[in-house]
C-alpha cells in the first residue's frame, strides 16, 4: 500500500462517519433521484406542495450530503466558500433573492467529494445500479399501468403547485403528464411503443433520456463491474422508453470520447464548451429565421436566438429580470453565475489533477455529455441528474483505475 493510501485509511478508520459512508451515499443519491417523484406523490394525494418544499427538499439532500462529503483536505472547503462567496457577490449585484446559482455550485461541490469518500468503486457500481432499477421500474410501471401511475402522480398539477408551469400550459393531449410526455409527431425510437414518452421518477421525458447517457457512461467506463450487462440494459430501456433521441446521439458521442481522451491536450477540453457557445452567438446574430420546429435544427436555432438575446448584464450573470431559458443551458449559465464563474468552474472541472486514466476517460466523456445537453437544456443543473453525475466523478478520481490508484501523465500521450 502506497503511504497516500495508508494515510487515506488511517483517515478513514479515525472518522466516525467511515462505517456509514457508503450507505450514506446510496441514501442521498437516491433520495436526489426520487424526492420530486415523492412530492408528486404527496401533491396528488392532496397533501399541497409549493416552489418552497421543493427548495427544502434540495437544501436538506445537500446538507446531508455535505455532512458526508469534506473531510480534514481544505482544498474542498476552500473551493467551496470561494464559489459561494462569488455566487453571494451576484445575488447582491442583482438584487434578487434567487440563490439558485449558489445551489448549482454546491451540486458539483458536494456530489463530487462525496463520490472521492466512497469505500470503494464497488460501492459506486451499487449506487449506480440500484438508480437505474428504480428509474427502469417506475418507468415500466408508469407505461404498463399508465391508468394506475395517473391516480398516484398527477405530474402537470405537481408542477403548477411547484411554480414551474401555469395552468394555462395543461393541455388534453398530454393529459396529466409533462408537456413533452406526448410525442406529437410519429416516435424515433420503436415506434410502435406509441407517443407516450416515460418519465420514471424524473416526471419529464428529457431528463430520464440523459439519464440513461450517464448510466451508459459509468457502465462504459467499469470495465469489470459486476452486474455491468445490467446496467447497460438500464441505460437502453431508460433511453428507448423516454424515446430520447438526444439520449442517444450523446452516448453515441460519450463513447467516442472515451476513445480519444488520452490523446487530445486539457487545453482543447477546456475550450470546448466556450467553443460552442461562441458558435451559437455567431449563428444566432448571422441567421435570419426567426421560427423554428421541434427538432435538432430547430432546437439548435432556438438556443442561439436565447443566448443572443441576453443583454450584457445578462452575460455577466447580474442580470435583475428571471428569463425564461430553461431550452438553452448555455444563457441560463450566463444568467446564473456569470461569464466569469463559468470559466472558473469549467477550469476547476478540466484543469483539476486526474489521480489515474480511468478517471480521466470518465471526465472526459463528462465534458462532452455537459457540452452537448447545455446546446439544448438547463436540466445538467437538476439535481434529479447532476447529484448522479457528480458522485461518479469523484468516485473514479478516489477509487482509482478498476479499484487501485496508478500514475497518470500531466499530459497525454
Amino acid at each position: 500500500m502506497s503511504p497516500a493510501a495508508a494515510g487515506s485509511a488511517v483517515g478513514s478508520a479515525a472518522d466516525w462517519r467511515a462505517p456509514y459512508q457508503g450507505r450514506a451515499a446510496l441514501a442521498v443519491l437516491i433520495g436526489a433521484l426520487v424526492f420530486n417523484a415523492a412530492l408528486c406523490f404527496l401533491n396528488t394525494a392532496g397533501f399541497p406542495v409549493s416552489g418552497g418544499t421543493v427548495m427544502g427538499a434540495e437544501v436538506a439532500i445537500i446538507a446531508l450530503t455535505l455532512g458526508f462529503a469534506l473531510d480534514e483536505r481544505p482544498g474542498p472547503w476552500l473551493i467551496l466558500a470561494g464559489l459561494v462567496t462569488y455566487g453571494l457577490l451576484l445575488v447582491a449585484l442583482r438584487g434578487s433573492p434567487d440563490v439558485k446559482g449558489i445551489r448549482d455550485f454546491l451540486i458539483p461541490v458536494v456530489f463530487y467529494n462525496l463520490g472521492v469518500r466512497s469505500p470503494d468503486l464497488r460501492s459506486a457500481d451499487r449506487a449506480v445500479l440500484a438508480s437505474g432499477v428504480i428509474v427502469v421500474v417506475m418507468g415500466l410501471f408508469e407505461y404498463c399501468l399508465f391508468d394506475t401511475y395517473q391516480q398516484y402522480f398527477n405530474i402537470v398539477r405537481y408542477y403548477v403547485a411547484r411554480g414551474s408551469m401555469s395552468p394555462s400550459e395543461i393541455n388534453e393531449m398530454t393529459g396529466s403528464l409533462f408537456t413533452s410526455g406526448i410525442r406529437p409527431d410519429s416516435r424515433t425510437i420503436l415506434p410502435f411503443l406509441g407517443p407516450h414518452r416515460v418519465s420514471s421518477v424524473f416526471l419529464e421525458p428529457v431528463s430520464a433520456g440523459n439519464f440513461g447517457a450517464v448510466l451508459f457512461s459509468w457502465a462504459l467506463y467499469r470495465r469489470t463491474m459486476r452486474g455491468r450487462a445490467w446496467l447497460f440494459l438500464c441505460a437502453a430501456l431508460t433511453i428507448i422508453l423516454a424515446d430520447a433521441r438526444f439520449g442517444a446521439y450523446v452516448c453515441v458521442a460519450i463513447a467516442g470520447a472515451m476513445l480519444v481522451a488520452y490523446r487530445l491536450p486539457r487545453l482543447l477540453w477546456f475550450a470546448l464548451p466556450f467553443t460552442i457557445l461562441l458558435g451559437l452567438t455567431v449563428y444566432g446574430f448571422e441567421s435570419m429565421q426567426v421560427t423554428w420546429q421541434n427538432d435538432m435544427a430547430g432546437r439548435l436555432l432556438w438556443a442561439a436566438l436565447l443566448v443572443t438575446s441576453l443583454p450584457p448584464e445578462g452575460v455577466w450573470g447580474i442580470l435583475p429580470d428571471k428569463l425564461f431559458l430553461s431550452d438553452s443551458g448555455y444563457a441560463y449559465a450566463l444568467t446564473q453565475i456569470g461569464v466569469a464563474g463559468a470559466l472558473v468552474a469549467w477550469g476547476l472541472f478540466v484543469l483539476m489533477p486526474a489521480r489515474n486514466p480511468d478517471g480521466w476517460r470518465l471526465r472526459c466523456a463528462m465534458a462532452v455529455y455537459l457540452c452537448l445537453l447545455l446546446v439544448i437544456s438547463d436540466s445538467p443543473f437538476s439535481i434529479k441528474t447532476a447529484a448522479l453525475v457528480w458522485f461518479m466523478l469523484g468516485a473514479a478520481d478516489g477509487g482509482g483505475a478498476g479499484g487501485v490508484d496508478q500514475p497518470f501523465p500531466d499530459r497525454p500521450r
